[in-house]
């Protein structure tokens, strides 16, 4: 029998942008696996369901009020029956040939996720224009570096089911709810294979992109997200230095952020610091170092802010 893959696309307000979308899903066919593309409407206001009514042969559409991204992804996973998943969003873009090669690279090596590179891209008419391509691969503990520093678009990976069936999509994080479901592959096991070369492209600037138009909701995001993890790993970091410098280096990118617009999450943010590292003193030389030495990282940190403000 030959795998199936379930294709799974949110659209939400996306009628400019799924056709190419879907289009790029329906190039994945092949003979040596089996596709289904999955679209879930999640209470669209604009022409998205009559978009999609030229491609109900092709495709299954499931309708549904807005309930978000995470639910929308949700809904199309329990309708899926393939044993490897793909999620797409609505404005990005699966390059001919993607899941046959991680398809593959998952199979051979016995993997749970594929990833590989991928392309930002901006569109005017009909004009795509690259702006950037990223080549990224995951460097030592895959936990760590997911949690810290690797990012990737849904639509450069592919999961298996099995790995799948253990996570699920965190409601709590509107923005980089796709960042934690990786994690929490990660965090639940998962093997994480690379696949060279540029298989995926992400559109960058649709107006409808909370994360690319909000970096205090990003920062509020990657806030629960620490403070979720530091739930998790509240007894590894006593044993686990990465773990804990992780923590800590996420938590100082929040306090900074929120030193200049939220001074409630300012303070949150620096009482878990602190309750992580008591006594906390920044590694880096200078003259934040010597304040927290001197007056406790606290009230350094509340200098530090009042420059912020100074300079902004």
């Amino acid at each position: 029998m030959k795998p199936l893959v379930s294709i799974i696309i949110p659209a939400y307000n996306a009628a400019a942008t799924l056709p190419a979308t879907i289009n790029s899903a329906l190039q994945q066919l092949s003979n040596e696996y089996d596709i289904e593309i999955i679209i879930v409407n999640d209470g669209s206001t604009d022409n998205t369901a009559e978009v999609l009514g030229s491609f109900k042969e092709q495709c299954a559409i499931i309708t549904t009020t807005n309930q978000g991204v995470s639910a929308a992804r949700t809904t199309g996973l329990k309708h899926a029956k393939g044993g490897y998943i793909q999620y797409l969003d609505s404005d990005d873009l699966l390059i001919p040939g993607k899941i046959k090669q991680q398809l593959d690279a998952l199979i051979d090596s016995q993997a749970d996720i594929a990833y590989c590179d991928w392309q930002k891209f901006t569109q005017k008419d009909e004009e795509i224009a690259i702006t950037e391509t990223i080549t990224k691969q995951i460097n030592g503990d895959p936990i760590i570096d997911i949690f810290t520093n690797f990012w990737c678009p849904p639509a450069a990976l592919l999961y298996a089911r099995k790995i799948v069936d253990k996570i699920s999509w965190n409601p709590n994080l509107p923005i980089i709810q796709d960042a934690r479901y990786l994690l929490d592959a990660a965090i639940s096991g998962g093997k994480i294979v690379y696949t060279p070369g540029v298989q995926a492209q992400y559109r960058t600037q649709q107006n409808n992109s909370l994360s690319q138009r909000d970096n205090l909701a990003f920062t509020k995001d990657c806030f629960i997200n620490a403070k979720e993890l530091y739930t998790l790993w509240e007894h590894d970091i006593k044993t686990d230095a990465a773990k804990k410098d992780a923590l800590i280096n996420v938590l100082r990118n929040c306090i900074t952020e929120f030193s200049i617009k939220d001074k409630t999450l300012f303070n949150q943010a620096i009482n878990l610091l602190l309750k992580i590292s008591p006594g906390y003193i920044p590694a880096q030389p200078g003259i934040h170092q010597s304040l927290s030495r001197l007056l406790g990282f606290k009230n350094a940190e509340k200098i530090a802010s009042f420059k912020r403000k100074l300079t902004k």
